[in-house]
Order: C-alpha cells, then sequence, then structure tokens
C-alpha cells in the first residue's frame, strides 16, 4: 500500500467513532455522556489510536516517510491523556456514587490491572524469545517480575496502579473530600518533578526502568483533572451548557493554538534537549507546561462535544472491552511483524493484536473472576 493511500487509516478512525453516533436537538443533552459504557468505548477508540501512533512512530523513526500519518508522531499523548482523565473521573465518581467504595477497592480495582499486566507481560516475553531475541545474563528475572519493563510500553499499568493506591490511602485517610483532593494533586506534582529530574533510561536495552522519560509524567495530572471534575462535575456541565456555543468555540481555538505550539516545543525544545553536564531541566518543563496545557484543553474539548454528541457503537463496546490487553500487548507485533510493505504492516498489527487481545481478555476474566472469589472466601 502506497504512503499516499495512509488516509484510509483516518477514514476507519473516523467511521469507528461515529458509526450510529447520535447528535442531540436544541436544548437537550445527553446525560450519560461520561457513563461507563460511553468512556469505555472512547477509550476502545483512544486505544486503536494509540497503536496507530506508535505505528507511524516506528516508520518515521526508521527513516521513512509516514505520509499524512504524520500528524499521529506526536498526537498519541492525547489518547492517554483521555486514559488518565477517566480513569480520574471513575475514581472519584465511584467514591462519590457508592457507598463503602474504599472497603471494596483493592479488591476490585488492583486484580483488573496486575493480572492483565503479568499475563501480557509473559505473553511478551514469550513472544520476543520465539522471534529471536537472547537474553543476557540477569535480565530474564527483572523483566519477569515487572522490575524493568521488557515493553517499556507497560509504564502506564505501573503508573496507574500506582496512582491508585495513592488514591485509596489519601481518600481514605483524609475525610475531608477538598482536602484529599488537594493532598493527591501535591503527591501527583512531587511524582512528576521525581520523574521528569530522573531523565531518560539509558542504562537498559529497552529503556525500562520505572519513570525515566517524558511519557511517565506528561498526562499524569488528567488523572487529577478528571477526579476534580467529578468532584464539581453539576457545576462544570451548568456553565458548560448555559454557554455551550461560547465554551465549545473557545475550546475548539486553544486546542487549534496549543496543537501547533506543543509541535514547535517539541522540535525546537523538547525532553531530549539533553546532554553530559546539562540534564535540560528549564527546557523539560517548558515543553511539559505547553503539552500538558494542549492535552488538558483537547480532553475537555472531547467532554464538551460528548455532551451533545452520544458516540456508541457496538465496535466501540468491544474495543473498549479489550482495551487494556490491546494497549499492553500491540507492542510485540510492532517490532516483530514480518510486513515489509508499510501500509500492510499497519493491517496485520492491528488484526494481530486484536485477535490476541481477544485471547488474553477472556483469560484475564477469568483469573480476575477466580482471585476475587477467593478474596472473599478468605474473609
Amino acid at each position: 500500500m502506497p504512503k499516499e493511500y495512509y488516509f484510509i487509516f483516518y477514514m476507519i478512525l473516523v467511521l469507528l467513532l461515529l458509526f450510529k453516533a447520535k447528535p442531540a436537538s436544541k436544548g437537550v443533552w445527553f446525560e450519560e455522556a461520561l457513563s461507563l459504557r460511553i468512556s469505555k468505548g472512547i477509550l476502545g477508540f483512544c486505544a486503536v489510536g494509540i497503536m496507530l501512533h506508535h505505528m507511524s512512530q516506528t516508520i518515521y523513526f526508521a527513516g521513512e516517510d509516514p505520509g499524512v500519518l504524520m500528524f499521529m508522531v506526536d498526537i498519541g499523548v492525547c489518547f492517554v491523556g483521555m486514559f488518565f482523565f477517566f480513569s480520574g473521573y471513575g475514581l472519584y465518581s465511584s467514591l462519590r456514587d457508592k457507598p463503602d467504595y474504599l472497603k471494596e477497592f483493592l479488591r476490585n480495582r488492583l486484580p483488573a490491572v496486575l493480572i492483565p499486566f503479568y499475563l501480557c507481560n509473559f505473553v511478551f516475553i514469550l513472544g520476543s524469545y520465539f522471534a529471536g531475541y537472547h537474553f543476557k545474563k540477569g535480565e530474564l528475572l527483572p523483566y519477569l517480575t515487572g522490575a524493568i519493563l521488557m515493553n517499556n510500553q507497560m509504564w502506564y499499568i505501573v503508573e496507574i496502579f500506582i496512582l491508585y493506591l495513592l488514591f485509596f490511602f489519601v481518600f481514605g485517610l483524609i475525610k475531608n473530600r477538598d482536602a484529599a483532593c488537594i493532598v493527591y494533586g501535591v503527591l501527583l506534582i512531587g511524582l512528576i518533578i521525581c520523574s521528569l529530574r530522573l531523565g531518560h533510561d539509558n542504562t537498559t536495552p529497552t529503556q525500562g526502568l520505572w519513570f525515566h522519560g517524558e511519557w511517565w509524567y506528561n498526562t499524569t495530572l488528567m488523572i487529577w483533572v478528571g477526579i476534580l471534575f467529578a468532584r464539581w462535575e453539576r457545576q462544570i456541565l451548568g456553565v458548560i451548557r448555559k454557554f455551550y456555543g461560547i465554551v465549545l468555540a473557545v475550546f475548539l481555538a486553544l486546542t487549534a493554538f496549543l496543537y501547533k505550539i506543543t509541535l514547535y516545543m517539541l522540535q525546537t525544545k523538547g525532553y531530549w534537549y539533553e546532554w553530559d553536564g546539562y540534564p535540560g531541566y528549564k527546557e523539560k518543563w517548558q515543553t511539559l507546561g505547553v503539552q500538558f496545557s494542549f492535552v488538558f484543553v483537547l480532553v475537555l474539548t472531547v467532554v464538551i462535544l460528548l455532551q451533545k454528541i452520544k458516540c456508541s457503537n457496538r465496535i466501540l463496546d468491544f474495543l473498549g472491552e479489550i482495551a487494556l490487553e490491546l494497549y499492553l500487548v500491540h507492542n510485540l507485533f510492532l517490532l516483530y511483524m514480518p510486513v515489509k510493505n508499510r501500509g500492510f504492516y499497519i493491517l496485520a498489527c492491528y488484526a494481530a493484536s486484536i485477535f490476541l487481545a481477544v485471547i488474553l481478555h477472556m483469560i484475564d476474566k477469568k483469573l480476575i473472576k477466580l482471585v476475587r472469589m477467593k478474596k472473599n472466601t478468605i474473609q
């Protein structure tokens, strides 16, 4: 497939999102815009978007022209921002609406992230071995335990696990919800500072050290944004709906403006503006400030649009169910898919990743159910 036809992948994404989409009539709002089903479908779409982002990067970093997919090279951060936002929104809305939510928190939340992580991690390591990767002495055990990530795209699960624990302890110990929100935000900022100061991992072949690299911190605060949104959801939505046209126009304009500024910062400064004796902290902070602003505005723009457009269909539902496994396992095919034609390489990566993600999701569901049943029996 020639690069001139890569626009097809954008068409597929648009059709995927807007198939059976329903616009609301004037004065009517979709009250379930941020419901579990809708949010899972959006995250399924984001998982597919992240895959295209990584595949576009693979083509670009190989020194090839990605054509119109060049847009996807720097846009993956927005899809990850959506994951963090909806995680934060789900955490606080569940705390708000479900009695004794924190009592069941560890039993419900932790197996749901740890089991997919270790299963996908094992499959990635096994697949890499059969694809010809030769483990050096002392490598295998850190990779199997996750102490060092062989698949560094799994960083998200490590971080979300830590953020879940922070949420459990902060909101469990501090009964005043506003104070808890502030403390949680302060802890996140501390985590971001530490990660930024660690710089990049130049010691492992997979860049697998925890919290080394901008991907560990450039969207982290979006989970706090999701929490704050849920905390004051009624008031925020009241303003959005009262001045909908103005708010939407402002956020669309800001999204376009901040996208251009973000590209400029990435090209002229960026997170890799560092060398021996100069860590580039100033440039990293400048880039982070602009890029996070872009992600923040874009995610809220999506939330604003969802108030008037219901994006829901069976394909999104399906992708939402396997989103986590799809996110975790697709790098195996990015690295080892033996297809030279880049267009067909993208199609093959999608097909193989979805097929494997379905299998892994079925296993994950059974293992998670088994673990939860055992915990109930022990209690």
